[in-house]
């Protein structure tokens, strides 16, 4: 799983730096991506979020009340393109 650190970065660096990484983990076949985005204001965790919802191939992982997870990241996956939308994300 990578992670992609924005913890601290100013809000246009961070997005600039997670939308980079994200595109770099699709075309490498990555299928979990973790933003370490701290807890703070929750403006990164914002920030996170918002990149996740314009991007038709990444769902944010939700996990139950069962399993520990951390309120200073988010988890993302990858979702496999469809073959007419390949062509497009090559690009």
């Amino acid at each position: 799983m990578r992670e992609i650190y924005i913890r601290k970065l100013r809000y246009e660096d961070a997005r600039q730096k997670l939308e980079r990484e994200i595109h770099n983990a699709f075309m490498e076949g990555e299928t979990l991506v973790e933003v370490i985005h701290g807890i703070g204001e929750g403006r990164l965790k914002q920030l996170t979020l918002d990149v996740a919802g314009t991007l038709d191939f990444i769902r944010v992982c939700e996990y139950g009340d069962l399993i520990y997870t951390n309120p200073g990241s988010t988890k993302l996956e990858i979702l496999s393109p469809g073959k007419q939308n390949l062509k497009r994300y090559k690009n």
